[in-house]
């Protein structure tokens, strides 16, 4: 059964007039918005395809200097395969199927199976989920030039954005911000048949949502993460928590920040 904790934040409003919300998040605060949930294996899945198809380094060259509005997507999804993958890159992206998990399943039936679709990413690194970010970015300021025709529907959303890893400070202020917002009573353990939680289902309105004793989530400091994960028996409601990781884990997760760099 789920457990909200009742508060009512005060009403913020954005410094600026709001444009079209970068793509998966909400406005967290000044020029910074935030993913309303952990990145999720479909999510990875989609860089996963992306990369065995297209995204060497002269795509990736294109896409930062991409004209601001009129893109055919045909004709650029044509130069794109033209372009071909970085077969390096996508190796090194790779989730690592035959990882083992701390309950009865592996990494490949946790990522590729349909059932677990909606569940967080695991056994991400920190380069990984840079690279993610980096790609996504890539796609967003892509499909803001293909759905705009015109300067005038172009001005609907922000000229430049970049999504990256939150610092700690984001996330601290995140968990008082959005507090209303936390699922505290999901208590899941290893051992059954899986240990992390499926994304909370989200309505047309984007909310932010956290998830306590799910997974851990990446900082822009590498080898930092905040939370409480699944692993974690700390029962207090610490939810900026800082826990050091080495490499990936089947506890740890990760979600982005987007910031507008140009209104």
């Amino acid at each position: 059964m789920l457990s909200i904790a009742q508060a009512a934040p005060k009403k913020e409003k954005l410094p600026f007039k709001p444009k079209v919300a970068p793509p998966g998040t909400v406005w967290l605060r000044d020029s910074v918005f935030i993913d309303v949930s952990p990145v999720k294996n479909v999510d990875y899945k989609e860089f996963e395809s992306f990369l065995q198809i297209a995204y060497n380094k002269e795509l990736r060259d294109s896409l930062k200097n991409i004209p601001p509005y009129g893109i055919d997507m045909n004709n650029f999804q044509s130069y794109m395969r033209l372009c071909g993958p970085d077969k390096q890159m996508a190796m090194k992206m790779k989730v690592p199927l035959d990882a083992r998990l701390s309950w009865a399943m592996n990494m490949n039936e946790y990522y590729n199976s349909p059932d677990f679709s909606n569940y967080p990413v695991l056994y991400i690194s920190y380069i990984q989920a840079q690279a993610y970010c980096e790609w996504r970015t890539d796609m967003v300021m892509l499909l803001f030039s293909v759905y705009s025709k015109n300067e005038k529907q172009r001005a609907k959303f922000y000229t430049k954005i970049r999504y990256r890893l939150p610092t700690i400070e984001e996330w601290e202020y995140a968990m008082e911000k959005f507090k209303d917002k936390v699922f505290n009573k999901m208590s899941v353990y290893a051992g059954e048949r899986c240990a992390t939680i499926e994304a909370v289902p989200q309505k047309k309105h984007l909310e932010f949502v956290y998830v306590p004793y799910n997974v851990a989530e990446m900082t822009i400091v590498d080898k930092v993460a905040v939370g409480l994960s699944w692993r974690d028996t700390d029962t207090t409601d610490n939810y900026s928590k800082t826990v050091s990781y080495a490499g990936p884990r089947d506890w740890l997760g990760f979600r982005c920040v987007c910031e507008i760099v140009e209104y």
